[in-house]
């Protein structure tokens, strides 16, 4: 079978998802491709592969794009000859499955969708039933079969390398540039009322370990198979925690360091930081991590958000990681529901004492069947309507404020967030800086300083004039920065 996937624009970042299934699809030998709807000749494209089955990962904020996207391409097809059935996969479809009942939709999957896409594949190739497949709720005449998820997958080793052919085929800027993204681990055991991971994991209640980690063996078998195809000097582990088994962190550290000794870049969490995490991180060749904040008011992070999290952890993770030359990219969620201006200010103090490379903060945004979503709604915080979250977690709010003052004064701090924490004196002048009129100069003093620091604190890996450049205008280019 054909399977074209199809996506908005790509990025360093992926769309990784995408490539994992494409790699599953074609292990079981099944043709795919990839259009980029945000580029030229995207509808020649599309008719040119003759796919059987259009594919999409859809976020909330984007859902209604690709569904318009879907009935275009679907009708276009049909006046072409071509029947052509739809499946749309990712956060949006997992947690909100009626998609499915939209126009032109014909299977939504929910979850981890390797082996879900290949049986569809499969059963489509050989004229079979692809009604009943686990993980996937299907139209089926005038009805909805809506089947229950599939353990999840136990042994990571056994899925193949991402396809990174689809996505460099697509750009060269992203082929060649020196950082890659690779993933060490699935799952996390946590229960942050703003991620999604608190309801994942109980879609997939008593079907497996939520927390799974490939071998140290196959994760440095792809690195070694990136580097030998393309350009790597520096890489970036993806995974939301990268540190969650010490011992697999020392086994990575001792081979890592011998077979691969690369800089990188990982996601920790502050309780899990110690003085052998640290040591072990930093004898890998770890230069940076992400590091959740998220709130500098313990009320806050811990009762409204359930970070279950103290300052004193939080300072002391930050201190054992700078001590080990470990820089800090902070992370940190402002207009969070029922949050006061005051309490945003306390999220900047604590950042400053931590004294981070770069001090990074979201906006929040309400996504669909997140325990704090469901908070703001029953607060009054959040209308509910799902069809207002923007695509960007970091361009604007659409939460209920009490008048304009208050929304304009945590869009301001939005932007000028890292740099009060940089020049902890501008903050003195924070809420007068604040009530100012939104200014396009405060987003261009944000993009200025996020691209300096990511560039030379957090992933410092050398680059061309032209890769900088390039890079540049990609970046000012990104749409609700």
């Amino acid at each position: 079978m054909r399977i074209l996937f199809i996506y908005k624009d790509i990025n360093l970042g992926g769309p990784f998802g995408i490539l994992s299934l494409s790699a599953a699809l074609r292990a079981a030998g099944h043709e795919t491709g990839l259009a980029l709807s945000g580029r030229r000749g995207f509808l020649a494209r599309v008719r040119d592969f003759k796919p059987d089955v259009l594919a999409y990962s859809v976020t909330t904020g984007f859902h209604h794009y690709y569904l318009d996207i879907n009935r275009r391409l679907k009708a276009e097809l049909g006046r072409n000859g071509r029947k052509v059935l739809t499946l749309i996969g990712g956060p949006h479809a997992t947690f909100f499955p009626e998609m499915l009942e939209s126009e032109g939709v014909d299977a939504v999957c929910r979850g981890e969708g390797e082996d879900a896409i290949v049986d569809f594949a499969d059963a489509l190739g050989h004229g079979g039933d692809y009604t009943r497949i686990r993980n996937l709720w299907v139209k089926n005449g005038g009805g909805i079969i809506r089947n229950e998820v599939r353990p999840l997958i136990e042994n990571l080793d056994r899925l193949p390398f991402p396809d990174r052919d689809l996505l460099f085929s697509q750009d060269r800027f992203v082929r060649d540039a020196p950082m890659k993204i690779f993933f060490a681990n699935r799952g996390c055991p946590y229960l942050c009322t703003y991620c999604f991971n608190h309801k994942y994991n109980g879609l997939y209640r008593g079907k497996g370990e939520i927390v799974r980690y490939r071998s140290v063996d196959h994760l440095l078998a792809e690195i070694k198979d990136v580097r030998t195809k393309w350009p790597l000097k520096y890489i970036f582990f993806l995974s939301d925690n990268f540190v969650l088994d010490k011992d697999w962190v020392g086994e990575f550290a001792e081979r890592y360091r011998a077979e691969i000794g690369l800089p990188f870049t990982c996601n920790v969490r502050a309780n899990l930081v110690d003085e052998k995490v640290a040591s072990d991180l930093k004898r890998a060749g770890c230069v940076s991590v992400l590091f959740g904040v998220e709130s500098g008011d313990e009320r806050l992070r811990n009762d409204i958000l359930k970070r279950q999290m103290s300052d004193e952890a939080i300072l002391g993770a930050g201190s054992l990681l700078r001590a080990n030359g470990i820089r800090l990219y902070t992370q940190n969620i402002l207009a969070l529901p029922g949050e006061t201006f005051r309490q945003a200010l306390s999220t900047l103090a604590l950042n400053q004492r931590l004294e981070p490379a770069y001090a990074w903060a979201s906006i929040f945004t309400p996504y669909p069947s997140n325990e704090l979503t469901e908070y703001a709604i029953r607060n009054g915080y959040f209308e509910g309507n799902s069809d207002r979250v923007h695509h960007s977690f970091h361009s604007r709010s659409v939460m209920n404020f009490s008048g304009r003052r208050e929304r304009r004064m945590f869009t301001n701090l939005h932007r000028l967030f890292g740099i009060m924490v940089e020049w902890p004196s501008l903050a003195r002048y924070a809420r007068v800086l604040c009530a100012m009129p939104v200014t396009p100069i405060y987003s261009i003093l944000y993009k200025l300083w996020y691209g300096y620091t990511n560039r030379y604190r957090i992933y410092p890996c050398p680059l061309s004039l032209r890769e900088s450049l390039t890079g540049l205008v990609r970046f000012f280019r990104k749409d609700g920065s």
